[in-house]
C-alpha cells in the first residue's frame, strides 16, 4: 500500500509529510487504542520497528484497551444501567455484561464466538458461567416496568432485541418491517 500511495503522491508533485516524532507517534497510538493520554513518565524510544512492535502490543495487552473499543459495542448494542420509561428502574447487575464485553475484547476473543456467545452462550454444550452472562445482551435496551398491554408490551421488547441485532451484527435494519415494506429493503414486510 505504501508503494501505491508513494507512486500517486509522486506522479501529482507532492510532498510526503515528515516522519511525525517518537512522542507524537506514541501520543498518537496510546490515543487511539486506549482513550488515555500516555503516561508523561513513559520513556519509549522507537528506534526500530521492533521497538514499535513492542510498545504497540503493550498497549494491546493493557485492560484499558478493551475498556475503549468494548464502548463501541456496547453503545451498538443499547447497554445501559437502567430501564428507561418514567421510573428509570436500575438494572443492577447490567455491569456483569458491561465486564464480559471489556474481557472479550481483552483475551482478542473470535467475532463468531463473541456473537454466539451473546445469542445463544446459555445453549452451548460448552457453556460457562461467562457464556452465560454474555447472554445478558437479551437483557439490553429499554424495558416498561408497567405497560398497558403485556402481551403488546413482550413483543415490543422482542422486536427491539431482534432489530438491534440485525443492525449490530448483519448490518440490515428490519425495524421497519415490522409493520410496513419499503422498496428495495432485504427483508419484506
Amino acid at each position: 500500500i505504501d508503494r501505491f500511495l508513494a507512486a500517486s503522491v509522486d506522479r501529482r508533485g507532492l510532498d510526503v509529510a515528515p516522519r511525525a516524532s517518537d512522542s507524537t507517534l506514541i501520543r498518537r497510538a496510546t490515543y487511539d487504542l486506549t482513550g488515555l493520554a500516555p503516561d508523561p513518565t513513559l520513556d519509549v524510544r522507537l528506534d526500530a520497528d521492533e521497538d514499535w512492535m513492542l510498545f504497540v502490543d503493550s498497549l494491546l495487552d493493557s485492560e484499558q484497551y478493551g475498556v475503549r473499543w468494548g464502548r463501541h459495542w456496547l453503545d451498538l448494542v443499547r447497554w445501559a444501567e437502567t430501564d428507561s420509561f418514567e421510573r428509570d428502574r436500575p438494572k443492577p447487575h447490567a455491569w456483569r455484561y458491561r465486564d464480559w464485553v471489556i474481557d472479550a475484547f481483552n483475551a482478542d476473543m473470535p467475532y463468531d464466538r463473541f456473537v454466539l456467545e451473546q445469542l445463544a452462550g446459555d445453549e452451548l454444550p460448552d457453556r460457562t458461567l461467562d457464556s452465560m452472562i454474555a447472554t445478558g445482551y437479551h437483557r439490553l435496551g429499554i424495558w416498561d416496568d408497567e405497560p398497558t398491554d403485556i402481551a403488546l408490551a413482550q413483543y415490543d421488547d422482542l422486536d427491539g432485541i431482534l432489530d438491534t441485532t440485525c443492525r449490530v451484527m448483519l448490518g440490515v435494519s428490519m425495524g421497519c418491517a415490522r409493520c410496513h415494506a419499503h422498496k428495495k429493503d432485504p427483508i419484506p414486510h
